[in-house]
């Protein structure tokens, strides 16, 4: 069962004022059965006394002056009407505070109710030998407390439980109306529809959801446009040998050495396609160890002195002590494909420096040629990471670039493309290690 929001909300607010109502009314019957069984027992404790006081000759006058005692007394008034009655058994005398003329009902003592001048009295009565004495209050003196009940209790918690749903109604409001306004946007996308979400909220948290999703569409629509320049350049790379192929099969005398050349560029194209396709970092890391980069380079140096040698171009190298964590074979082919780039694009007699170094504890390996260099759109290209081809003739910087790239996200390395320091022609290539 799948719920919404908005019926959560409902929820929660028809709970809210059921537990109000709920504790409203378990409040006001608790205080009104306690203030009655207080009021009874001081009626009862005040009659006791007036009887045994009474009874025992402390209060000793004609009946005439004890009516005027008990009206002075329990003096009627609109707050707490008290109605007191004395009987003499003995002489068959009432004294009240009120006059009236009403005989006993029962000469046990006990609870007592009665009607006089339009109104229900509601009291005790207490006998002590001859005497019988009785305080009633009036009943509706009792709604009258309960009104005040009411309005003392009731009335503030009311007010604070509607305070509160009005702030749980704007709180949900500022929460809902956002992220529903969210939801619709992300409905009425697709694959295609990668646009940055436009929700305004000021509720700290969906601005942070809104802003991740962002990231995350902006990442993928990136990700799927490296994805469309990568095949766009892999079908550009592998047209022209395929095309040369056909053309010199269809013809009679077919050159068997550019048959080569263009197989041999195939087979380079798919082992850099196959290359870019194992490089997982996960599988990589799992191997990562710490690499003695001047042993590393007495191991490899000779391969790529004997490479650039037999291009016709000049190497120097500057390696100096440093350290990285990686693993060998991909730094192979991190170096490999940076210089067979230079071999291929720059003329012969080119001179190639590879150097390592250390700034601030942090391995830095350079690759740097006096060739002709590139445009700086060129370089803003090739440092974001676009597959980018340098002619129409060789293979280019499109699939090795993206050998590189890749290769230093592996190692948490930056690669980036500049010119040579000082206006010196020629193209630099640095590759930054983190600190091993």
């Amino acid at each position: 069962m799948r719920l919404r929001l908005s019926q959560l909300v409902l929820l929660l607010a028809v709970t809210t004022v059921a537990t109000a109502v709920a504790g409203l009314v378990a409040t006001y019957r608790t205080a009104d059965h306690e203030l009655r069984h207080v009021l009874d027992e001081d009626l009862e404790s005040q009659t006791r006394m007036l009887a045994k006081l009474l009874a025992a000759g402390r209060i000793d006058m004609p009946r005439g002056e004890l009516a005027l005692l008990l009206t002075k007394a329990f003096k009627p008034d609109e707050d707490d009407a008290l109605w007191a009655s004395v009987y003499d058994l003995s002489t068959n005398q009432l004294a009240s505070n009120l006059p009236h003329h009403l005989e006993l009902k029962s000469l046990n003592s006990g609870n007592v109710s009665l009607q006089w001048g339009g109104h229900d009295w509601h009291g005790y009565q207490r006998r002590e030998a001859e005497l019988v004495v009785q305080l009633l209050r009036r009943g509706d003196l009792y709604a009258d407390v309960q009104g005040d009940i009411v309005e003392d209790i009731m009335v503030p918690v009311v007010a604070g439980s509607g305070i509160n749903l009005l702030l749980l109604g704007a709180f949900l409001g500022m929460l809902l109306w956002p992220l529903s306004r969210l939801v619709r946007q992300l409905e009425s996308r697709n694959a295609e529809s990668l646009e940055p979400l436009t929700v305004r909220t000021p509720v700290a948290e969906i601005g942070v959801l809104r802003d991740s999703l962002n990231r995350l569409m902006e990442g993928i629509d990136s990700v799927l446009r490296r994805e469309r320049q990568f095949s766009n350049d892999v079908a550009h790379e592998l047209r022209t040998p395929l095309t040369t192929l056909k053309l010199e099969l269809a013809g009679p005398d077919p050159d068997l050495a550019m048959l080569g050349t263009e197989v041999n560029r195939i087979a380079r194209v798919v082992e850099q396609l196959l290359t870019l396709a194992r490089i997982e970092e996960g599988h990589w890391r799992a191997s990562f160890a710490r690499i003695q980069f001047a042993d590393f380079w007495a191991a490899e140096g000779p391969r790529i002195a004997h490479q650039v040698a037999a291009a016709s171009m000049e190497l120097e190298v500057d390696i100096r002590p440093a350290t990285i964590t990686g693993d060998a074979v991909l730094i192979q082919v991190l170096i490999q494909n940076l210089v067979r780039n230079v071999m291929q694009h720059c003329p012969i007699h080119t001179r190639i420096c590879i150097s390592m170094t250390s700034e601030s504890g942090q391995p830095v390996l350079a690759i740097s040629d006096n060739g002709p260099g590139m445009a700086p759109g060129q370089l803003e290209r090739l440092n974001a990471g676009s597959f980018t081809r340098l002619d129409s003739k060789n293979e280019g910087l499109g699939l090795g670039l993206a050998i590189c790239h890749r290769i230093a996200q592996v190692h948490g390395a930056r690669l980036g493309f500049t010119a040579n320091p000082g206006g010196a022609p020629g193209l630099r290539v640095e590759i930054r290690f983190p600190s091993a």
